[in-house]
């Protein structure tokens, strides 16, 4: 029987694909976009630069700064995440190199933030990244607030790529899907084969958080107005990871001492 978690990403990951089938079926495929985008222009730039940055691959991997300490399959279940992900998406992107909003409309038009991007629109990469990581913070998840605060994080991230200019309203329905599928078969796979628990391998994969956390302190991800935000968040991820294992070291050396008394 399916776990709450596992339900939760395939009627969601079903749902968004319906929404961007019928999106494109009645509506064609650049529907939604100006009334977004115009709509995001409530907000400062800044805001939208920020919150796009939660799908840039480095930020995403850094983030996962969250949950290391208390899963030691987080980092086995991710990377596998990324090999159907980064497939599906590049297989898509270079055999249909669809044109983006920069590409298709004049620039006066809608509101354009940070680098410009014509080519490979078909699906949104960065909503994707972000719903990997989102998808296994729901799979890992304890509470059913949990999975919904993840969703509100899934949402803002796609929907920052038609605020930023950079991706059609369909793109981020598909990539949120295939991002959220991969996450579930990566945690699938690393639970079944009981992947990444050893020390050795543990200590092999804790090297991609840590450049990645070095990449997010030097590189902008092409959006320098949300640079300040990236380096905020994946600081607190970090300081998050080191009191979680401060803690557990603590109760391990509690429980030692414990034991030595009554022996």
């Amino acid at each position: 029987m399916l776990k709450i978690e596992s339900k939760l990403i395939f009627i969601v990951s079903a749902l968004l694909l319906v929404a961007a089938l019928s999106t494109y079926v009645v509506f064609g495929y650049h529907a939604g976009f100006i009334p977004l985008n115009t709509l995001g222009q409530l907000f400062p730039n800044a805001f939208w630069a920020a919150t796009t940055l939660l799908g840039d691959t480095y930020v995403a991997v850094s983030l996962t700064f969250f949950l290391l300490a208390m899963h030691k399959r987080l980092l086995p279940a991710a990377l596998i995440a990324t090999l159907p992900a980064t497939i599906i998406a590049q297989s898509f992107k270079r055999g249909m190199p669809i044109d983006r909003p920069s590409a298709v409309l004049d620039e006066q038009t809608f509101n354009q933030i940070g680098r410009v991007l014509e080519m490979g629109s078909f699906p949104s990469g960065h909503t994707m990244t972000a719903a990997v990581l989102v998808g296994l913070f729901i799979m890992f998840s304890q509470y059913p607030w949990q999975r919904m605060l993840m969703l509100c994080v899934l949402f803002m991230a796609g929907i920052s790529r038609v605020m930023v200019g950079a991706h059609w309203p369909v793109d981020i329905m598909v990539g949120a899907a295939i991002g959220l599928l991969s996450a579930w078969l990566g945690y699938y796979i690393a639970h079944k084969y009981n992947l990444g628990t050893h020390w050795s391998s543990q200590l092999i994969l804790f090297i991609l958080p840590c450049y990645a956390a070095y990449r997010v302190f030097t590189h902008d991800g092409g959006y320098p107005q949300g640079h300040g935000f990236a380096i905020m968040i994946t600081s607190l991820a970090i300081v998050y990871y080191l009191f979680n294992l401060v803690k557990r070291h603590r109760l391990c050396l509690t429980r030692r001492i414990q034991k030595l008394r009554f022996n």
